[in-house]
């Protein structure tokens, strides 16, 4: 009696759904890559709230968003988007994320024609017509190149 009454009480706390813990570590496992940037964000995020004294409520509403996005943001398990951290970026005042300027590095051999070469590159840079937008330097590399380096 007494082991059939153990069986109805293990019966009834054992869950009729088949477990997904290999569906929840598969995720992880493909996802890697976001997930370990997305717990970074949410890191940073969640020390900027302690340090302003502010709750995901209030952090909510200042990005138009609702609290339940914020929760997932704050776990670290959302895929955001360059729109959504713009937004958590104004809301709290501070950057979460860095994009690199884009330089473009060419090297010149200036052994064969000598400082006329430099001359035409530096001048070459200087007017460059696509790149108006970009800040042009030169350095001498070695005694035979110059290196120009196009940055935003």
């Amino acid at each position: 009696m007494a082991v059939a009454n153990f069986k109805q009480k293990f019966e009834a706390l054992v869950s009729k759904e088949t477990a997904s813990w290999h569906q929840d570590a598969d995720f992880r496992q493909e996802n890697r890559s976001w997930l370990k940037k997305s717990q970074a964000i949410a890191i940073k995020i969640n020390k900027a709230l302690t340090d302003k004294s502010m709750s995901q409520k209030e952090l909510a509403e200042k990005m138009g968003v609702s609290p339940q996005q914020v929760n997932k943001i704050v776990k670290g398990r959302e895929n955001l988007t360059l729109e959504t951290i713009g937004k958590l970026e104004m809301a709290l005042g501070i950057s979460l994320i860095e994009v690199a300027k884009h330089s473009i590095y060419t090297s010149y051999n200036t052994q064969a024609s000598g400082s006329a070469l430099t001359k035409t590159t530096k001048e070459a840079y200087h007017n460059r017509q696509p790149f108006n937008n970009l800040k042009a330097s030169y350095m001498r590399a070695s005694e035979n190149a110059i290196v120009i380096k196009l940055s935003a």
